[in-house]
């Protein structure tokens, strides 16, 4: 039996209605929860706790702080004893409760620990210039695929797909509690263009290959689009549950959640838009010619 693919079954506005109920859902979780932020963004605190005469487990350390603070921490061995980060900027009374904890649980002196305030790696400059850059990329997009295609229906097909695989990422990290940081930013930008491939790729095959009905083209492209898009989605999930370092899992869950939900705004969204478009251009060729 011939598999019957979402394309051949369903009209233009069911097509498109699918991935937009799917980023209004998203956009409700984005803007009900909101995107975690990681110290990069918001800043924490570094508790340094030197000289132990018995070297400390890290296990042990990091759970006892995550329990007392209610954040993630993270532990490193150091040289004269262990370097923690924190979430949470610290108060004078919570770093009391820190300094005792180790007291009573570990037998070290509230004298051997310090405790100091991280600023945010990524200040309000930074956050403007990334922003701008983003705003840059899109504009340059937009021209390239111009210049390919020569259509201005492409052109905003493509980035109205792309703007919304971002707007659907934010509503997973939002809905999943994955944090922002430098690893998922840099995840956001290789989704920009894993996402114009794609789109690119469909584009190319319903607009500029000959025969065949517009809808058979993009099952065609789907195939393909498919493909790449598991073999890229096998290796990131296993990445994603193998790993325990946080940029890594941030990184991989950025791109996991961008590659699913472009399948629905390439797929099904924009094809549904290029496949209309292509349509009325033929209907319109035969009325002229008659």
């Amino acid at each position: 039996m011939d598999l019957v693919w979402p394309q051949q079954r369903l009209n233009d506005r069911q097509l498109i209605a699918i991935p937009l109920v799917i980023i209004a859902v998203l956009t409700l979780s984005l803007i009900v929860l909101g995107v975690p932020l990681s110290r990069d963004f918001k800043g924490g605190s570094l508790i340094r706790v030197e000289g132990p005469e018995n070297v400390l487990e890290v296990g042990p350390v990091e759970i006892a702080i995550e329990n007392l603070l209610s954040g993630d921490a993270d532990v490193k061995i150091i040289e004269k004893g262990l370097d923690i980060e924190t979430d949470n900027v610290l108060g004078e009374s919570e770093k009391l409760l820190v300094k005792g904890m180790f007291s009573q649980q570990f037998g070290i002196s509230e004298n051997a620990v310090t405790i100091q305030t991280m600023s945010a790696t990524i200040t309000s400059l930074h956050s403007e210039q990334a922003r701008n850059a983003v705003i840059g990329a899109f504009v340059a997009m937009g021209i390239i695929i111009f210049i390919a295609f020569r259509r201005r229906i492409t052109v905003g097909a493509i980035l109205l797909a792309v703007g919304l695989d971002i707007l659907g990422v934010f509503g997973c990290m939002a809905l999943f509690g994955v944090k922002l940081s430098l690893a998922s930013v840099a995840g956001l930008l290789m989704l920009i263009g894993y996402a114009v491939d794609t789109n690119i790729l469909l584009t190319t095959r319903v607009l500029k290959r000959v025969g065949g009905e517009p809808r058979e083209r993009v099952v065609d492209a789907m195939r393909t689009g498919l493909m790449m898009s598991g073999s890229t989605l096998t290796p990131l999930f296993a990445l994603n549950l193998l790993t325990t370092a946080p940029p890594l899992y941030e990184l991989t869950a950025v791109l996991i959640f961008g590659i699913i939900i472009d399948i629905f705004n390439t797929w099904f969204l924009n094809a549904a838009i290029i496949s209309r478009y292509v349509e009325r251009q033929r209907r319109k060729e035969y009325h002229a010619s008659i």
